[in-house]
């Protein structure tokens, strides 16, 4: 099977070759990208792999820079349209919640988790899949777990298998 993964500079870190050698899965994560400005750079050739699934993850930008919920949720929305306006018409379309943050005052968790929660009914609303990886990564306090990250915002190399061994038990790798 194919896949794209789209989003931000967690999503640019995501060695897929490294962890899902010989697939030619795709990454389009562009780092400091906010959800808007991911809409705006998407584009048809992004699709032109013709994935059977899509991984959207995106919004931790937009929290650091205080955008509105609503907005957020609603440029997120456009981009799960444009998604299913440009993936081949059998793709399946996982939006992804977003990692808690370790410390990261930009980056409340509670703010994250809210913004999770709202990101699951946008999901249902618009037929994708919801990939809720956010418990897998969080430590008794609610934080991003320290051994899986080294500035408490961006994913490390075990972080990263993680994430990887999620999906690979999600698809039946």
């Amino acid at each position: 099977m194919k896949a794209l993964f789209i989003g931000d500079s967690i999503t640019e870190g995501f060695d897929l070759e490294k962890f899902f050698p010989g697939k030619g899965y795709v990454n389009h994560g562009i780092s400091g990208y906010s959800s808007e400005e991911l809409l705006d750079a998407m584009h048809k050739g992004w699709f032109a792999s013709a994935p059977e699934m899509v991984f959207l993850c995106i919004g931790t930008n937009d929290l650091a820079r205080d955008y509105d919920e609503a907005d957020t949720l609603d440029t997120i929305r456009r981009l799960l349209v444009k998604i299913r306006e440009h993936a081949p018409d059998n793709s399946m379309i996982y939006l992804t919640s977003l990692f808690p943050a370790r410390h990261n005052p930009p980056r409340p968790n509670p703010v994250i988790r809210q913004l999770n929660s709202r990101l699951h009914e946008l999901a249902v609303q618009e037929n994708a899949a919801y990939l809720h990886l956010h418990p897998f990564f969080t430590d008794e306090n609610g934080q991003l777990k320290r051994e899986f990250t080294d500035d408490g915002l961006h994913l490390n190399e075990h972080s990263y298998a993680v994430w990887a061994e999620l999906v690979k038990q999600l698809i039946n790798f």
